[in-house]
């Protein structure tokens, strides 16, 4: 009897080593997930900069004209 329980501890023991192991991996894959979503954001940011100063050029260019014809 005792001897079940020791293998029955052990093996406790053991499966929750390896579900901390397995959270310890997901945590870290979130962080990872979290830094790229940043950086995807930032260069969309950069993007949508870079269109807004071409749109802003290109009306700026357009109005002098339609004023002087």
């Amino acid at each position: 009897m005792g001897r079940k329980l020791k293998k029955n501890e052990k093996k406790k023991t053991k499966i929750l080593k390896v579900i901390d192991r397995l959270k310890n991996k997901i945590t870290t894959k979130e962080k990872k997930l979290s830094k790229v979503n940043i950086k995807i954001a930032a260069l969309e940011k950069k993007v949508a900069e870079k269109k807004a100063k071409k749109l802003a050029k290109k009306n700026a260019k357009q109005s002098p004209t339609s004023i002087n014809n």
